[in-house]
């Protein structure tokens, strides 16, 4: 059974709705496709670049602190329900 083409808009939507993180069932309805139509499109083009909201790396002294502050969240969960 031959299977209907897809445009080439449908699959440029298809890529931007994925690369803005929405979920292939979601972008399936929406772009009225297949769910494997729409994994399909997404493996032909290859692995997405996942991009960093900020842009910058954390440096050393930032991790350690933001360790820290979830060891100390940690902590004090441990002893609420202790």
């Amino acid at each position: 059974m031959a299977r209907k083409r897809i445009d080439e808009s449908i699959r440029k939507k298809v890529l931007a709705a994925h690369a803005r993180g929405l979920p292939m069932r979601k972008i399936a309805k929406e772009e009225k496709v297949s769910l494997s139509s729409v994994s399909r499109i997404v493996k032909e083009q290859g692995p997405r670049v996942a991009k960093k909201a900020t842009g910058t790396k954390m440096s050393d002294a930032e991790k350690r602190k933001k360790i820290a502050e979830l060891e100390k969240k940690i902590l004090d969960i441990e002893a609420k329900y202790s």
